[in-house]
């Protein structure tokens, strides 16, 4: 059958790749963001789902502690994920030749693990201070919530949250970005014409300057929107001192809640779409969905191939007359 065919050709392009120094940092980074959002998405979601159909926290002090603690492990590994990813693609762009002594796939590694065990030594408040509590809402109930001795701890943790799990990170991801479109295009050399070369170079500079762009809008816009409107109720509920909970709050909270998620879901589409190589490695592995764009491109590449050869041709019979 077809769907027997393409398992086989997806195992036979397994067979046959072989990944370099820069495939295996790649995968190193994207493994890592796919792992924090897996483990968020199967093992945070259900539980959180629950809280809105039920009447409460029904599955024990433990669980309670565990859930809130992974989902802020997961959360925090992502936003170190997605902010070191940035920083190794700006340090790439920027130092091309000086990257190649230190973007090793021993590097990659250290960093992965040094991620992971931040992430667990920056949640563990949550391990603390995550208990189930006594509430009332239309009725007594029991709620897996944080409970800080003072108010002053807790305005600082929600403080420390934001700034940490959100603020600093879309700080530094669009420092980055920015910082790699206005470095992207420079010419290494000063051209010393204004030939069809030079132009064709500015041509492309302005293609990749501008894949680059869209790449920062999405990444950082996505992040942004995402995890924006948690981010910005929490510090809300916390800080506004005549925040009173209502149906209207439990609907947005609700909201927000499944925008953060959604973060999650689109991240792994994002990373693999955007990425030259794996659209590369898609088409090859799926060729029957891009038969009439090959045929497209090779025609558009055949003209331009032609004009080319047209103003070289142009351009040498040009100086040829000048020399007569």
């Amino acid at each position: 059958s077809s769907y027997s065919l393409m398992i086989m050709n997806c195992y036979k392009r397994l067979l046959q790749f072989r990944p370099s120094c820069t495939d295996v940092l790649r995968f190193v980074s994207t493994a890592n963001l796919a792992a924090t959002d897996i483990i968020f998405l199967v093992c945070c979601v259900p539980f959180t789902a629950t809280l809105y159909p039920l009447p409460g926290w029904i599955f024990g002090n433990f669980m309670c502690k565990f859930v809130a603690f992974l989902q802020q492990v997961t959360v925090q590994a992502t936003c170190i994920t997605l902010t070191a990813m940035s920083g190794d693609r700006c340090y790439v762009t920027v130092y091309p030749l000086k990257s190649l002594r230190h973007r090793t796939p021993k590097v990659a590694m250290i960093v992965s693990i040094c991620i992971w065990i931040g992430s667990l030594i920056l949640s563990t408040p949550i391990l603390i201070y995550q208990r189930i509590e006594e509430g009332y809402w239309y009725g007594p109930r029991q709620y897996c919530m944080e409970r800080f001795p003072s108010k002053t701890q807790e305005r600082a943790f929600i403080l420390y949250q934001f700034i940490a799990a959100y603020l600093l990170p879309v700080l530094t991801i669009s420092f980055c970005y920015t910082l790699m479109v206005k470095r992207v295009g420079q010419p290494t050399v000063e051209p010393v014409d204004n030939n069809y070369q030079v132009n064709l170079l500015s041509e492309r500079t302005i293609s990749i300057r501008s894949k680059v762009s869209k790449m920062v809008v999405v990444i950082v816009l996505l992040f942004a929107i995402c995890w924006g409107p948690i981010q910005i109720f929490v510090l809300f509920q916390s800080f506004y001192p005549y925040y009173r909970p209502s149906y209207a709050t439990y609907k947005i909270k609700t909201w927000a809640n499944c925008m953060s998620y959604a973060n999650s879901s689109v991240n792994p589409i994002v990373y693999g779409f955007m990425g030259a190589s794996f659209q590369k490695s898609f088409r090859k592995t799926f060729p029957f969905l891009f038969k009439h764009k090959v045929r497209d491109s090779s025609m558009a590449s055949r003209t331009a191939n032609a004009e080319i050869k047209f103003v070289a041709a142009e351009e040498g019979n040009n100086n040829n007359n000048g020399a007569e």
